[in-house]
Parts: C-alpha cells; structure tokens; sequence
C-alpha cells in the first residue's frame, strides 16, 4: 500500500456548483457531486450541456431518491454518446422494450454467492470503441451492497515521473472472454453458443488522452485486462499489479450506499469502479442500467 499520499497537491479540490437547472455539491474533495434540482424529464439542450461539464468535472454524479424512467435514462446516456450498448453476457429488457437496459441483478436463490463486478474496472474495454457512461439506478437494494469509483486522472498524477514514463509507453491488451472465464462473468453461464459473442478483444494505451477534457487517465484497472501488450506474462503480472496499487488509494475514491431509486452516472475513462460484495445475506439485488459510446471515440495515447 501507498503511504503519504499527497492528493491536494496533483488534483484541484472540488467545489460546489450552481448550474442554470441544478446545483452539484462535492462528495469527497477529489470525486463524485450529489445532483440537487433538476428536471429530468425535461432536459433542453442547456440542461444536457450543463450535465456533461458536471460529469467531466466530477467524474461521478449521484441523484438520491431520483426513480428516473428507463427513457429517461436513455435520454442522459445519449447527451453523451449515440450508440447505446448491447453487451454481450448480460441480462436486459429487451421483452420489455428496452434492449438498452441492462439488469445488475442478484437472486435471493443465489445465496451468499460472491460478487463477480467486485475488482476495479472500466466497462467493456475490450472494445474499440468502450462505453463513455454509464447510468446506474437502484431499484432492489439490500444494505451493504455499494458502489465504489476512483479517479483515473488522479491515479496518473501520482505516479513518480519514472512511471509515468513507463505507462506512457506500453499498450494493454483487454480481452472479453478471458475476463468472464476469470471473473465468473454470468455466474458461470457461459455455454459454446455464447463464446462467439465474447470475442471482444481490443489494444489500448496504458495512458489515454480523455476524449472530452483532454486529461491523462490511467486505462489499467484489473478488469477486463490480459497482459501488457508485447511483455512475458510474469513482468506483465507484475506491471499490472504495480499500475493497480494506485486506484486504490482511498483519497482518489468515492463511495456509495445504494437506497431505491438513487442513481449514479459516471466517467467510463476518468474513474474506474468496484462492486462491493458486502455481507448482504443472500437478500435480493436489482439495478438497471444504460450505457452509451460512439464510433468517434476511441482511446487515444496520452502523449
């Protein structure tokens, strides 16, 4: 583990904000703003443009007790990209009209079941074009089942100038189907006919450029990671390994406890993020949520 960690001096401390429809108050100083007032149901354009330099600025915006409609949440999640995701191993409501929807859900016949989304990662980087946001609502939420997120950019910042230069210069593998397979993607349903829909694979930097801010972010969560491109597996272990200690720290990180109806919407290049376990006895779990990226944004070599 990291010690003396000094956040304030590579980051600017975040302040609270009055936009033209809503105001945004910090959650910690480094990440994350509640979301106060606005309509979500009426968003004009200066609504949209507003919500995009706040996500920017923030890296993760939360709204409590929001209960936003499914249209709605395609709505925020098109402001920023205009294709929607359709992933590949997950659960959607599709018979119910919204394919967009992905459904985060765990059974109470899944008992004590451990997570499979508790590691940090970035959604589906193992695509040419990775997801820009997501939006997450709450709708079945036992105690103890959070959400975590942690700056990418503030990662980068506090690496020592050697590793900067380093992760400036290797690229990463992300592969899919090697991601479900470890991580127990589907809880172990992955059957012959599904693996030709994970072959996902894609090489990114290891520092990428933000598309929207043009701020360095570390690209290396554990996720849906392989190998560092080029490298023997057991130096590539440990460069991973090395590059993970950072998300870690908690000065970078913002957490949050789920109540029905919240919703977080955040960064997919700027923050990573980790589904909590938590000891929430088998209860039942459900959130839903909508994704978008676009064709024009792919991540690109910081320098």
């Amino acid at each position: 583990m990291l010690n003396n960690i000094d956040v304030d001096s590579v980051l600017p401390v975040l302040q609270s904000r009055e936009y033209r429809h809503f105001t945004v108050k910090p959650r910690t100083p480094v990440i994350g703003g509640f979301i106060e007032g606005g309509d979500f149901d009426n968003m004009d354009e200066q609504f949209l443009d507003d919500l995009r330099d706040a996500l920017w600025t923030y890296g993760v915006l939360f709204g409590k007790h929001r209960h936003l409609s499914f249209d709605t949440m395609k709505n925020v999640a098109r402001a920023f990209g205009d294709q929607f995701e359709h992933h590949s191993f997950a659960n959607t409501l599709k018979n119910e009209g919204f394919p967009e929807v992905t459904v985060i859900e765990r059974l109470e016949s899944d008992g004590a079941k451990k997570s499979n989304v508790d590691f940090w990662h970035h959604d589906v980087s193992a695509r040419k074009h990775p997801n820009i946001m997501s939006i997450l609502q709450g709708d079945v939420v036992p105690f103890g089942a959070d959400t975590m997120w942690s700056s990418t950019t503030g990662a980068y910042l506090l690496l020592p100038d050697a590793l900067k230069m380093l992760f400036e210069n290797i690229e990463i593998e992300h592969d899919t189907l090697y991601t479900v397979l470890r991580h127990n993607f589907g809880g172990g349903s992955v059957t012959p006919e599904s693996i030709a829909q994970l072959q996902e694979n894609a090489i990114h930097p290891a520092v990428i450029k933000h598309h929207a801010t043009g701020r360095p972010c570390l690209y290396v969560a554990n996720g849906y990671i392989k190998r560092v491109h080029g490298y023997e597996v057991d130096i590539s272990e440990m460069v991973i390994k090395l590059a993970n200690q950072y998300p870690i720290i908690p000065e970078l990180q913002v957490r949050h406890e789920w109540e029905p109806g919240d919703f977080a919407m955040w960064d997919n290049f700027g923050t990573c993020h980790y589904g909590v376990s938590g000891n929430t006895g088998g209860q039942h779990r459900r959130l839903y949520r909508v994704s978008a990226w676009s064709e024009s944004v792919v991540p690109e070599p910081y320098v």
